[in-house]
């Protein structure tokens, strides 16, 4: 990113914006469903250590009815009259829970739970209600979403995303969930940062200082709701930091059109001292600051990278409480690339990327793909309100780091970085010849040598696309039906050999001579065989060798990774 300058400049304090900071807890349960106490009993502690409190039971839960009302109802009902415009705002919802992921849904008068949709279902739905909805602590143990696979319509009601999760200390934004925010964001979605208690004990609001901090008007239901709608929101593992976080005038979770300058206005305020922040990106981080103050205002100038990008501010406290900012998004157009992603094999590579047309009207898209010296393009029409992905492959791709860039209707779009390495080295461990770390020595030497090292660990149902292949044979003692090549797995080692593949048979202290390795001996080379003596050595005549080399066979009886790895290294 090309920096163009920075600088402090004074504006007074936070009250000077036209918004409020509200300090929220938007994910809580109670005896409606596993949680403890009733709604009433939560909204009445909550308001005296949050002004923002939400109840959002387990939707499945509802099945059952309290005193013949529905449960959801109910919590609107003693929201509404707990709610005190001005000082405190009880929110009602459900979390509807599955296996691929937690979503929050808030202020609707009907619910749906797991029994009578999947996520795909609970997307239409949230569409359907115009609902407001949270993705709830994204990660392996509750799902993050099929890896926030994009919805284009879903994303205009999903507006928040969970960073911060728990009530057992105050430590609950974790480097998972914030992986999974950068994912989320690199997909396409555009939800802001939150942070909340999800209680299931009677300690609502007060469990710990972790809050969602919500920027908006005033303290009603209307105006909460706005700011949560338009993701004025942050994560806060503190109950009392103030961060103003705004581009060309526009406060975070916007998204900003057409920008080609860019300029990020900062303020932060507590009365604990910040330790830095960090303006970051789709495109990396771009600026920190050292601050050690509790009060810190700046202003930075820069242009965006590509034609979609997004920023927010990460910031780390001294007493090492983080704070994470919804994003401000800048995109070119209504048609734009996301989730750009490189897969390289060998020399090769396949360039995967989604175009999405957030637009009701259809467009005429005009690709080009650059990496390295070479180009590809492609015209094509793309639908309103949808997203495609597209697949471009490049091959004889040089050793080293390429940029890839992507060109839509004459504008840079995205970027990437893709490595090639010199070679791509093959290791069989699919036929009781896995051998423990034996050949992880020879791994990091040849990475360090520029090379790609993958492990073969199912039968070889097609020919190998790499430019070494060690066949390592099988273990004393081992299975015999899975030491054994199968006849098909033959058939594509010799198709490997005739189309230049180099294979490397590998014996070992405790190898066997199995004789399937034999068969395919047979059909690479006349002359040679492998035979067991108090060793496994390569037969060649009446002569026998520990290690032999033929054009694009080679043999090595060995016992130490080291004698492996000057061989190998003698071979490259």
């Amino acid at each position: 990113m090309r920096k163009l300058f920075t600088f402090f400049f004074a504006i007074g304090s936070l009250v000077l914006f036209a918004y409020n900071f509200y300090f929220a807890n938007i994910h809580a349960h109670t005896s409606f469903s596993d949680g403890q106490g009733t709604p009433a009993q939560a909204y009445d502690h909550a308001r005296q250590y949050v002004d923002v409190q939400a109840i959002t039971d387990h939707a499945y839960y509802f099945r059952q009815t309290f005193g013949g009302k529905d449960k959801l109802f109910l919590t609107k009902s003693i929201a509404q009259e707990k709610t005190q415009n001005g000082r405190f705002v009880a929110l009602w919802g459900f979390e509807w829970t599955g296996g691929v992921g937690h979503i929050n849904v808030y202020g609707t008068d009907t619910w749906t739970d797991r029994n009578e949709s999947d996520l795909k279902a609970l997307y239409k739905w949230i569409v359907q209600n115009k609902a407001l909805a949270q993705f709830n602590h994204p990660g392996v143990t509750y799902g993050n979403f099929y890896d926030f696979d994009y919805d284009l319509e879903a994303d205009q009601y999903i507006n928040l995303i969970e960073l911060g999760n728990g009530n057992t200390s105050n430590r609950t934004i974790t480097k998972e969930m914030y992986s999974n925010y950068k994912l989320a964001l690199n997909k396409g979605w555009h939800v802001g940062a939150t942070a909340n208690q999800d209680n299931h004990r009677p300690n609502w609001g007060s469990a710990n200082d972790t809050r969602t901090v919500i920027i908006a008007n005033s303290l009603t239901y209307d105006s909460i709701m706005e700011a949560l709608r338009n993701r004025r929101v942050y994560a806060s593992e503190d109950r009392t930091a103030k961060v103003v976080f705004k581009c060309n005038d526009q406060w975070m979770g916007s998204i900003l059109k057409d920008a080609t300058q860019l300029v990020f206005e900062i303020e932060l305020q507590d009365d604990e001292p910040f330790f830095e922040a960090t303006l970051v990106s789709q495109s990396g981080d771009v600026k920190t600051w050292r601050i050690n103050s509790g009060k810190f205002t700046t202003r930075y100038v820069c242009e965006p990278v590509d034609g979609y990008e997004w920023y927010f501010l990460y910031v780390i406290q001294s007493d090492w409480d983080e704070i994470i900012t919804a994003p401000i998004w800048v995109q070119r157009g209504d048609v734009y690339v996301v989730n750009l992603r490189t897969n390289p094999m060998g020399s090769g590579a396949d360039i995967y990327f989604d175009l999405i047309n957030s637009s009701y009207e259809p467009a005429q898209c005009d690709l080009q793909v650059y990496v390295a010296n070479q180009f590809k393009s492609m015209q094509t029409l793309i639908e309103g309100r949808t997203k495609t992905e597209f697949r471009f492959s490049f091959q004889d791709l040089t050793a080293g780091t390429h940029t890839v860039t992507i060109f839509l209707n004459g504008h840079k779009a995205q970027t990437s970085l893709l490595e090639i390495k010199k070679d791509l080295l093959m290791i069989d461990q699919s036929h009781e010849n896995a051998y423990g770390g034996f050949f992880k020595v020879l791994e990091e030497y040849l990475t360090q040598r520029g090379f790609q090292v993958k492990y073969n660990l199912t039968y070889l149902k097609r020919v190998p696309s790499t430019s070494y292949f060690l066949l390592p044979l099988p273990k004393k003692g081992a299975f015999s039906e899975s030491m054994a090549l199968n006849d098909f797995e033959i058939a594509n080692l010799v198709s490997y050999h005739q189309n230049g593949g180099k294979i490397v048979f590998v014996a070992l202290a405790d190898s066997v001579a199995e004789e399937s390795y034999n068969k395919l001996l047979e059909k690479l080379s006349s002359k040679v065989r492998v035979v067991q003596t108090d060793r496994i050595l390569f037969r060649v005549g009446d002569l026998l060798f520990d290690r032999y080399i033929e054009n694009t066979i080679f043999f090595i009886s060995c016992e130490h990774s080291q004698d492996l790895q000057e061989f190998i290294g003698g071979m490259l």
